[in-house]
């Protein structure tokens, strides 16, 4: 079985829609930083909601792979696979509380709270265009490789299962350069109250689109 990484990697048709989607979600997200005055919080919550979404269709793979997935591995490893899989909701049970009550409230700066919870609560415009390009892009890939022409031989299956992915490691590593950063960029003179910010979107910007053009 194949463990490459990421979906039908020879067919452009597939590696269009997320480069397209990596370019116009990061854009929107630095409009919404430098423009509408975002600070971390709807960048978090916005990654929150796109992992909780890849993790919903993940799982769903699986399941609809079972049969496929039977013919080639014992029951027992199928099994451990899902079970595998559903532990990420756990661990993004974790992340919403620390997303939600730390950096929406109790992190957040001053005069923020009432934009984040407006945020919450789906009162952001361009936060919910960028949650719902996302979720369509994700519906059509799903369709395709599921339902339209299905091709399990090419789908990552290690990937869905595992509980901690390259997603997990963008946000662990952009909030570790975001406080460096933040701590650096005074040293030379150069404030801003962005600089946490900009340190996380460079690390989440670059491995995007390093794995838009990988696969």
């Amino acid at each position: 079985m194949s463990e490459k990484g990421s979906l039908l990697p020879e067919n452009r048709n597939y590696a269009i829609p997320p480069l397209v989607y990596a370019l116009v979600s990061n854009a929107m997200q630095i409009y919404g930083i430098v423009v509408l005055g975002w600070h971390f919080f709807p960048i978090l919550y916005l990654w929150w909601w796109e992992e909780l979404i890849l993790s919903i269709f993940g799982f769903w793979g699986l399941k609809r792979m079972r049969a496929y997935l039977l013919t080639h591995a014992p029951e027992i490893e199928v099994k451990e696979g899902e079970t595998s899989a559903k532990t990420r909701f756990f661990l993004l049970a974790v992340y919403f509380v620390f997303i939600v009550v730390l950096a929406g409230f109790m992190f957040a700066p001053d005069g923020t709270a009432i934009q984040n919870i407006l945020t919450i609560f789906f009162r952001n415009q361009v936060f919910n265009l960028n949650l719902l390009f996302f979720v369509g892009m994700h519906a059509w890939l799903f369709w395709q490789d599921y339902y339209h022409n299905p091709r399990y031989e090419s789908v990552p299956v290690e990937q869905l299962r595992s509980t901690f992915d390259t997603r997990s490691a963008i946000i662990h590593a952009g909030l570790l350069i975001g406080a460096f950063l933040s701590y650096l960029l005074p040293k030379f003179n150069l404030q801003t109250e962005h600089a946490f910010m900009f340190g996380f979107m460079a690390v989440k910007t670059l491995v995007e689109l390093w794995q838009r053009r990988k696969g």
